[in-house]
């Protein structure tokens, strides 16, 4: 019996591609810098965050949730704690840091996302509770 496997190429970022875009990403948040942030997706992207709302499509998505989220938070800053990276996904456990009114809390998650060959974002879901967070 022949074997009709073929080998096929598949193009993906690098993982160095990969690191400093999820890089650029926490810096985004720690500078306050949305268009930082939005220029990291790819034109078609969806967001979803948390897992559980309402998806956020293209890169005006992005934008909007941005704008929604800070209208909750005075400030938001992401702490990278490592990343897996397989292939052209990665799913990178993080800290949030919300400040409101002047107190901060501090939520655990994970960031997954699927990048493009450029290691744009095109699928990006976090999963956080808000019912776990604690005080800074």
């Amino acid at each position: 019996m022949v074997s009709s496997w073929h080998y096929v190429a598949i193009m993906t970022a690098t993982p160095d591609a990969i690191n400093a875009t999820l890089d650029a990403y926490t810096a985004a948040y720690r500078n306050n810098d949305k268009s930082a942030l939005v220029a990291l997706y790819a034109e078609n992207c969806e967001w979803t965050d948390p897992v559980g709302t309402p998806t956020h499509y293209g890169r005006d998505g992005v934008a909007a949730f941005w704008d929604q989220a800070r209208a909750l938070a005075d400030s938001i800053v992401i702490v990278k704690k490592g990343a897996h990276i397989c292939g052209n996904e990665v799913a990178m456990p993080v800290e949030i840091h919300a400040s409101v009114g002047g107190a901060t809390m501090i939520m655990d998650g994970v960031d997954i996302f699927t990048f493009d060959d450029d290691a744009h974002i095109v699928v990006g879901k976090a999963y956080w509770d808000m019912a776990q967070a604690r005080p800074a």
